[in-house]
């Protein structure tokens, strides 16, 4: 073998190794944040016991890989892990062990008070609709498109208010946890929302939803129509999901 061609493969097998440690380093960075998370508060009446090699645990692996480190947004993290672990949605009694994880572990997260990791519980509500929304079609997209799914996806988008997050996970868990801290915050936080053209949040009763989907809200008639081009898109997709409900 000539030296160039030996000089070629010690490089590619140098990078396979370096891709397959920080591959193990990821898997256990997230196997690590998804077990402290799901135990350092209250198990909210939802299971956590489970074995390494249980295919919920590495379904969760690889969900947190995707959000901690890739950075993948929920429908596109969903969507890969769709096809990679195709048994846990086929199968409702893994799939709602996964669901009940995520809220534990979501409730727990909205328990520390950390803004900084706030947001993460708010992906993690995404995902559950979607799963709990899953109907064994196979076709994901059109759950995704769903308008039941969207609507819920419209108030849980990261940056929302802090009091829809709190409403969602307090109605999912068995315990009152999360009772008090939602208590006070319907209080002191109105119900707001995000225009979807200019980002600003505005309180909800100001906002007005596209009347074709019912999904997108807007604050004018002005920033409805400067979105419309981006907006038709998905527009379309969920009006046309809708037919299929």
């Amino acid at each position: 073998m000539p030296p160039s061609s030996r000089k070629r493969n010690k490089g590619k097998d140098r990078k396979a190794k370096q891709q397959a440690k920080k591959e193990e380093s990821e898997r256990a960075d997230s196997n690590r944040f998804w077990h402290f998370y799901g135990n350092n508060q209250c198990d909210h009446g939802h299971e956590l016991v489970i074995s390494a090699d249980h295919p919920v645990s590495d379904f969760m692996d690889q969900f947190f890989i995707n959000l901690l480190h890739k950075g993948t947004t929920v429908s596109v993290n969903l969507k890969e892990i769709f096809k990679t672990h195709a048994q846990i949605w086929n199968d409702e009694s893994y799939r709602e062990l996964a669901i009940g994880i995520l809220i534990r572990i979501g409730s727990n997260l909205l328990l520390t008070g950390d803004k900084s990791v706030e947001d993460f519980s708010l992906c993690l509500a995404q995902s559950i609709v979607l799963l709990e929304h899953y109907n064994g079609t196979g076709d994901i997209d059109l759950v995704v498109n769903k308008r039941v799914v969207a609507s819920k996806w419209r108030d849980l988008e990261p940056g929302s208010s802090r009091r829809d997050c709190l409403k969602f996970y307090r109605k999912r868990v068995s315990c009152k946890c999360l009772k008090k801290i939602h208590l006070e915050t319907r209080k002191t936080i109105p119900k707001v929302g995000l225009c979807w053209y200019c980002k600003e949040e505005k309180e909800r009763v100001s906002l007005s939803v596209c009347s074709r989907c019912m999904t997108y809200q807007y604050c004018s008639r002005e920033c409805q129509i400067a979105d419309w081009q981006e907006h038709e898109r998905d527009c379309d997709l969920i009006s046309s999901a809708r037919n299929h409900e």
